[in-house]
């Protein structure tokens, strides 16, 4: 047995799994599961943690709370504390979390098995995939207003996209692609998913429409049962006929689409003009009239635009930390423009009169802006990597 084991590129981070576990063995993005190691088990004192038909056995009696299983245990998910029971995070292959997964990418090997769920990511800025549900949870969460739903599927504006990513990062069902990938989540929590026993009517509505078939039905009682944790998309919550289901859900900020490149971090304009004046590729662009400067994000938009492979996205590594760059072929660019449309922060441009580098506008992370603004300003940079 090698515990349980997650499809990481598939996860919805919808926290059911780990909702449902008895002992804690899941932690979701970052991922930590059990692995029945048996390192716990090996080094625990007592005999408070045994083995028993390959699972993990806790007897709470004979625990003394010393702390050395969760020394041992190599994915750090084993943890002791001083609430009952003391010792956590060790499977027990209830299967709990493999019934619970809307999406089935939990497995237990040699226990229970799934097929590796296959993800096709269009080729485009910015897609909606087939798995879109309609719900409308990224129509509000969208900064420019670019996303309606028109037949159940969420559609999106091109010419107002900005390509932050917030929606796809939102979005429940990991149903919108940016730049080729499906965005990093941004954390949520089911703060409380109830149902209103006195004016549920039993329609089963709310059973029917959920995508993953994670709320349960008491036929007897004529009672729906919604799940602990789920994507927590809301459909059930908007096909209720009585508004007997409540949904509360809390999101964390969306993460930055400079995560992982440069941003600026004051308006000193004059020496944000100095650091546009030394990028050799035009990435940071200054207005004179409005005295406001823009740059590359370095988001990708382009890169997945490019019908001729011109534009890739690549890696550079800076103190021992890499970060993501645009590499430009000139040889491979037909001047089409197509970078040029989808760039959201409107810095690339096509320049007809220079041939050895038509385009201007993306970041290779070569950081002459940023030594520039220390140069000027020492400690308080304008510039900055995230």
């Amino acid at each position: 047995m090698e515990g349980i084991k997650i499809q990481e590129d598939a996860c919805l981070v919808c926290n059911a799994c780990k909702a449902v576990c008895p002992t804690d063995a899941i932690e979701i993005a970052p991922f930590k599961t059990c692995t029945l190691c048996m390192q716990c088990v090996e080094v625990c004192p007592t005999g408070a943690l045994s083995e028993i038909d390959g699972k993990i056995d806790y007897n709470p009696v004979k625990c003394m709370k010393c702390g050395k299983c969760a020394e041992a245990c190599p994915t750090k998910i084993k943890r002791v504390d001083n609430i009952y029971p003391y010792s956590k995070g060790h499977c027990v292959l209830c299967q709990k979390c493999v019934d619970v997964c809307p999406i089935e990418i939990i497995s237990i090997p040699g226990l229970v098995e799934k097929p590796k769920k296959q993800i096709t990511i269009p080729d485009e800025p910015i897609a909606v995939m087939d798995n879109c549900v309609g719900c409308g949870v990224c129509v509000p969460e969208c900064p420019v207003e670019a996303i309606t739903i028109e037949d159940n599927k969420a559609v999106i504006d091109k010419t107002k996209c900005i390509y932050c990513s917030i929606c796809g990062q939102t979005c429940p069902w990991n149903a919108i692609a940016v730049s080729g990938k499906i965005p990093k989540k941004r954390k949520k929590e089911v703060i409380s998913f109830n149902v209103d026993r006195n004016t549920c009517i039993g329609c089963f509505k709310c059973a029917e429409i959920c995508p993953g078939n994670m709320i349960k039905v008491d036929k007897n009682n004529l009672i729906v049962m919604p799940p602990k944790a789920c994507p927590a998309c809301s459909l059930c919550v908007n096909v209720c006929p009585v508004n007997s289901l409540t949904l509360n859900v809390k999101y964390d900020s969306a993460h930055p689409i400079t995560d992982e490149g440069l941003v600026i971090i004051d308006e000193d304009y004059e020496t944000l003009k100095e650091c546009a004046e030394v990028c050799p590729t035009r990435a940071i662009k200054v207005d004179e009239k409005s005295k406001t400067v823009k740059m590359c994000i370095v988001c990708g938009a382009c890169t997945v635009a490019c019908p001729t492979g011109a534009l890739k996205m690549g890696t550079i590594n800076h103190n021992g930390k890499d970060y993501n760059r645009i590499e430009f072929n000139p040889s491979l660019c037909d001047k089409c423009g197509k970078c040029v449309e989808v760039c959201p922060m409107k810095v690339l441009e096509i320049d007809e009169n220079d041939e050895h580098l038509p385009l201007k506008g993306y970041c290779v992370m070569c950081l002459l802006c940023l030594s520039c603004a220390e140069q000027i300003k020492g400690k308080g940079k304008v510039i900055d990597l995230k």
